[in-house]
């Protein structure tokens, strides 16, 4: 006879635009992915929500800055998983970032960004998400 756990087992449900942008609000950090010499890119990078839009802190010397001297494509996950329950929730969002100019916003970004340790934020980049789609795992019925 198959082992029946008398616990919940988890299951995932797709969460809402708005859902997903909340989410993403109550983390300080994910990935942004983008494309460097027809090849994917990813790198970890600390973010504050601005509205809908994400805003992220790079050092001025990341590869990727070059890359957002023009709007370019790029896609955003960041995540919170319990590796012991398997439950938490995974956003996507896929958007187009660029460079953010105004002295006023860069300013006010770099109070909120928090760097990663031995890195200085030089430049502040906004994704605009055109699509976000997310997951969130947890008990089931």
């Amino acid at each position: 006879m198959p082992y029946r756990s008398t616990q919940p087992r988890p299951v995932s449900r797709p969460l809402s635009r708005p859902e997903g942008l909340r989410l993403l609000g109550n983390v300080t950090f994910g990935r942004i992915v983008f494309i460097s010499r027809a090849l994917p890119g990813i790198r970890l990078v600390s973010h504050v929500m601005d509205g809908e839009d994400v805003l992220v802190g790079l050092p001025e010397d990341c590869a990727v800055v070059s890359l957002l001297s023009q709007v370019t494509p790029v896609v955003y996950e960041a995540d919170v998983l319990d590796t012991a329950t398997r439950h938490g929730w995974s956003i996507v969002l896929t958007g187009r970032a660029g460079l953010v100019e105004n002295d006023e916003e860069i300013a006010r970004a770099l109070r909120l960004l928090r760097p990663w340790p031995g890195e200085e934020i030089g430049v502040v980049v906004r994704i605009h998400p055109e699509l976000v789609t997310g997951t969130r795992i947890e008990d089931g019925p």
